[in-house]
């Protein structure tokens, strides 16, 4: 169903959901990278919709989770990821909120991150990410059966999805007031909900 949110104080109307997709799709053929932009969404979402925002900002801020490594592909460079996929989504129209969380996600950029959706989105990405390789560790292989406790033990062995800085989930963590362990069974819950769609 279409959804689409006019901006304050703008004529132009926030590209809608299906748009993002199709954006997420034409800059990025990588099916991981599609998968894990769903993921961030859907966490996102979950804590936007659990802190009671309206339908429309959790629509928002779950479009940012989704397009918040729009340019990673293209442009991987620490030193410009991020910049790149923000300055695309301004020039598309998208809300400046929504801009700031694509262009903070990345430590790299050195921009302090300060609203509550920039907080969620570097919250959502990494940890995202690290809870799939947990899962594909499980007998079941399902998202669904991943507990703090199996997250934790798989932080400890430095070989295990070594690309991921564990200082950054549990930064993460922090950055929403969360212990990890919480922000950890949040995340699951969140994740389940599309899970079969992630093949999860």
């Amino acid at each position: 169903m279409p959804r689409s949110n006019v901006r304050r104080g703008h004529n132009r109307a926030m590209p809608t959901r299906e748009e993002a997709v199709a954006l997420l799709h034409e800059w990025n053929e990588n099916p991981s990278l599609r998968k894990h932009g769903l993921l961030v969404e859907a966490g996102v979402r979950g804590y936007a919709a659990d802190e009671g925002q309206d339908p429309a900002t959790v629509e928002r801020w779950g479009i940012a989770g989704l397009l918040h490594d729009l340019d990673y592909e293209r442009f991987p460079a620490p030193e410009t990821h991020g910049a790149i996929g923000a300055a695309e989504l301004e020039r598309r129209g998208y809300p400046p909120d929504v801009v700031q969380a694509v262009r903070t996600h990345n430590d790299a950029l050195g921009i302090p991150r300060a609203s509550r959706l920039d907080h969620l989105v570097y919250a959502c990405d990494e940890l995202a990410g690290f809870l799939v390789a947990v899962a594909l560790m499980r007998p079941s292989k399902r998202l669904a059966d991943v507990e703090p406790g199996h997250v934790r033990k798989r932080m400890k062995d430095r070989a295990f999805a070594r690309a991921v800085p564990r200082e950054m989930l549990l930064a993460g963590a922090a950055e929403i007031g969360l212990e990890f362990d919480a922000h950890v069974a949040n995340m699951v819950r969140y994740l389940a909900v599309i899970a079969p769609e992630v093949g999860l």
